[in-house]
């Protein structure tokens, strides 16, 4: 059998050479020295937690993802509600209810990581079922549905009017186009992004891959917003301009002690994004989130996003510093570094469960 045809070695060939699929290490561990450097003129080697100090270590990625998205305004948010481990099921759908969620939903992992775990759920028995085989917070939050997502990451400096956005992501979600003959099963397997997929689609969508859709039909396969769903991450920074920084420096003057976040969001269209117009903000995350656009497949190289990331890493600094010396403290050694192993466990834990589900295909 030509091996190209196996499933298998053709998933293991597309994440080998198409870099956007790289593990995490291969994007910082070139930056490791340069991080180091950065330690030492702060002074600390967690100098990165006095960036947001209205967010938990700045936003490492070790936050309660209902406490930052708490902070926006209702308009500007989902409804959501905290699901807390042990919880009783029926104390669940009252919060659900006395906030006004309905099915669908999404569910997701209060402290999350990298869009691992998060679920679109349509009824209580799904919701119930999902949420005994994790021993973790959830958020239950508004399915909002909005056609379009995107990421949009915003910095601005104390004293400084306005911020700057530096990065801005526009988010294709999963799909095959027909082409009148193939059926969508087809379809994914001739997809190197769709066929990376293959489990979760066999057990999501069924009967549907063995239709055949007509030429030049789109036939959508996810919608939920995460690159480890398949969904394209395209650069969208020409869209950057004065009238969107405005925007969402308007939006961080509502939030306390945040200098450097990225937003997720949806709209209905791209163009929303500039004015804010019916946007919902369906994520804020602080230092640890990436400026996503280096993603795209097609108008980043792999040295680019690493040189994009530095950039971002400068800027956490810089920042840092401004706030340190206005008195804002770096998180303590100790404590951090027992965070940081309380956090690699909970991410092993994530991890372990997501290949469970994944070989099981109900993720």
């Amino acid at each position: 059998m030509n091996w190209l045809n196996n499933i298998t070695w053709r998933n293991r060939y597309t994440r080998l050479t198409q870099w956007e699929y790289w593990p995490i290490f291969t994007f910082y561990g070139p930056l490791f020295f340069y991080y180091i450097f950065l330690a030492i003129r702060a002074r600390h080697p967690f100098f990165m937690t006095a960036t947001n100090p209205g967010i938990f270590t700045g936003g490492t990625g070790m936050e309660s993802k209902y406490e930052t998205i708490m902070m926006l305004p209702e308009a500007l948010r989902p409804k959501t509600v905290l699901a807390e481990v042990g919880e009783d099921f029926d104390q669940i759908r009252n919060k659900m209810d006395a906030e006004g969620l309905t099915y669908p939903v999404i569910a997701k992992p209060d402290i999350g990581y990298r869009g691992l775990l998060v679920k679109k759920i349509k009824n209580d028995t799904d919701l119930k079922a999902y949420l005994e085989q994790f021993p973790l917070d959830f958020l239950i939050q508004e399915y909002i549905a909005l056609s379009r997502e995107a990421g949009v990451h915003f910095h601005r400096f104390p004293g400084q009017e306005k911020g700057k956005i530096t990065s801005v992501t526009l988010k294709k979600y999963l799909s095959v186009t027909g082409d009148g003959s193939s059926t969508v099963m087809e379809l994914v397997k001739n997809s190197d992004r769709a066929l990376l997929q293959i489990d979760r689609l066999k057990a999501s969508y069924g009967t549907l891959l063995e239709t055949v859709p007509g030429l030049g039909e789109a036939v959508p396969l996810g919608t939920i917003g995460n690159h480890s769903k398949g969904t394209t991450f395209i650069n969208g920074n020409d869209m950057i301009d004065e009238e969107m920084e405005v925007t969402y420096t308007k939006i961080v003057d509502q939030l306390n002690g945040i200098h450097f976040c990225r937003f997720d969001l949806k709209c209905e269209a791209f163009e929303d994004l500039k004015t804010g117009h019916g946007i919902k903000v369906i994520e804020i995350n602080g230092i640890g989130a990436e400026p996503t656009h280096i993603y795209d497949p097609k108008h980043i190289s792999f040295l680019g996003a690493i040189s994009t990331i530095g950039r971002h890493w400068t800027i956490i600094w810089k920042l840092a510093s401004i706030n340190h010396r206005h008195g804002v403290p770096y998180f303590g050694i100790a404590k951090m570094i027992k965070t940081l192993l309380e956090h690699r466990r909970y991410i092993k834990n994530i991890n372990r469960i997501n290949d469970l589900l994944t070989q099981e295909g109900t993720t």
